[in-house]
């Protein structure tokens, strides 16, 4: 700090707690980030009167037909109203966020939800608010981070589709995860073979 305020005027404000909706806390030696303020925003902003009972049986944050519904939405000729298309990419990018910040375990469906962003449906709509409402349901969730002789690994996987595959990475060290990704194959894999080698 001192060498920053001998050539620019700074301030020291102490240990950071919160940058851009990431809560930081050190504990135990430890470092955790979490983005619960954030994920309740965002339920206050799009599930106001909790989540519904259809929605809150669900265990996990997307089904399997969640790729056949995205796939369904991106080759159909219909077109969307300008608000659900306005509703939908500002649900989606918000959970994009969370995903890339703190939470890897929603990576894989917000990765299938961004590929319709320019033709959204309800169902695919309805499949976003399912992953909000996970991330309700676990808010505390986030990675810690703490000194360790753990070496560097890493793992990758697709999901073979009729079309583009899906990759899906990590990488983990210190007993944490310290990059991620899911996201569409630029070629089409023609078995789930060449998807894992593409991956």
């Amino acid at each position: 700090v001192l060498d920053l305020q001998s050539r620019w005027s700074v301030e020291d404000e102490g240990e950071v707690s919160d940058l851009l909706n990431v809560e930081i806390t050190r504990v135990d030696g430890g470092v955790e980030l979490r983005q619960t303020n954030y994920i309740n925003k965002l339920l206050a902003t799009w599930l106001p009167e909790g989540v519904p009972p259809r929605i809150q049986i669900n265990s996990t944050p997307h089904t399997e037909e969640l790729p056949s519904l995205a796939l369904d939405a991106v080759t159909s000729k219909v077109e969307c109203s300008t608000e659900l298309k306005s509703r939908y990419q500002s649900l989606v990018g918000s959970l994009l966020y969370a995903s890339v910040c703190t939470r890897p375990d929603i990576t894989y469906p917000v990765g299938i939800l961004c590929r319709a962003m320019g033709s959204p449906t309800s169902p695919l709509f309805d499949a976003a608010l399912r992953v909000l409402a996970y991330l309700g349901r676990h808010k505390t969730v986030g990675l810690r981070y703490e000194p360790d002789d753990t070496p560097l690994a890493g793992m990758s996987d697709s999901s073979w589709e009729v079309r583009h595959s899906t990759s899906g990475y990590t990488f983990q060290m210190n007993k944490c995860t310290i990059s991620w990704a899911s996201k569409k194959q630029p070629t089409i894999a023609l078995s789930s073979c060449e998807a894992e080698v593409v991956a």
